[in-house]
């Protein structure tokens, strides 16, 4: 039983839902193999001081699965920043990233540097295709009904994997060069994006005053915690751009156009062409 005598930790930040699946998949299988697993979203977790202290206590026995979506081709700020916070020599570490099918940029390039840097090793990593979280209005979103049961079926083959790694000494890491998979000169351009930057790019949200009945579930609901009431709904500056308060306000209060941004985004996808769209680094 590999994964016996392991404290696996799967944290993940999910705005969309998609890398919430996969965390869930991977849950389920795990527990499955009878391994000891602690499943978080690290974002609206209020006791985050608490979680890394069982980190720090499972030590060398620590596996972290550590799921981001793909926002502007990078992971979340809140994602990389809990990995600033992660002890150093923490077991071994499992990057995974969810994208909409346009671009999985350099974010799991960028999750397996810092891991690097913590003297975590990379036991393996992982992109998995989505539908694209702005497209919920769209007909024929990309990434239309991702992740499926074939990225599912994938997932479960990485648990296998790994399993098959912990029965090896010494632990057979994976390079981070394996991530390093976007051509070089698109890899220095992505390298020069953020999502800060890509903010002011983004369809501005306007609240109707009239239809907003202040009930408060943009806030309640917002993955980040970046929005309050005063009286009206306001953004602080961690919000992420995700339009989940524009998506789920129940009077439908809160407005942005996403027509041009959508336009944008298929043509990059055209562009990019980027296969696989699920794919394991082993």
């Amino acid at each position: 039983m590999p994964f016996r005598n392991r404290k696996i930790f799967i944290l993940y930040c999910s705005p969309a839902g998609s890398t919430r699946h996969v965390s869930a998949v991977l849950e389920k299988e795990l527990k499955n193999r009878n391994a000891d697993v602690l499943c978080a979203d690290i974002c609206k977790e209020k006791e985050s001081g608490n979680l890394l202290q069982q980190i720090r206590q499972a030590a060398e026995q620590g596996i972290l699965f550590i799921a981001s979506p793909v926002y502007v081709n990078r992971p979340l700020p809140q994602i990389m920043k809990f990995i600033e916070q992660l002890p150093e020599k923490t077991g071994a570490a499992v990057p995974i990233v969810t994208w909409g099918c346009v671009s999985s940029g350099i974010a799991l390039y960028d999750m397996g540097k810092a891991l690097k840097e913590k003297n975590i090793p990379l036991l393996g990593a992982a992109k998995v295709g989505a539908q694209h979280s702005m497209m919920w209005r769209s007909e024929n979103p990309l990434g239309k009904g991702r992740p499926g049961p074939e990225d599912d079926k994938m997932l479960r083959g990485l648990t296998d994997a790994l399993a098959e790694k912990l029965q090896k000494s010494p632990l057979a890491e994976i390079p981070l060069s394996a991530l390093a998979y976007q051509p070089p000169e698109r890899h220095a351009e992505m390298e020069k994006l953020s999502l800060a930057a890509a903010k002011s790019h983004m369809p501005e949200r306007k609240t109707d005053e009239n239809l907003c009945t202040q009930c408060g579930i943009c806030a309640e609901e917002c993955p980040v915690a970046a929005i309050t009431l005063s009286p009206w709904p306001v953004f602080a500056d961690h919000c992420i751009c995700c339009f989940n308060c524009v998506r789920i306000c129940p009077e439908t209060a809160i407005l942005s156009d996403m027509s041009p941004l959508e336009e944008r985004i298929r043509s990059r996808a055209a562009l990019l062409d980027e296969k696989p769209r699920t794919q394991l680094f082993l």
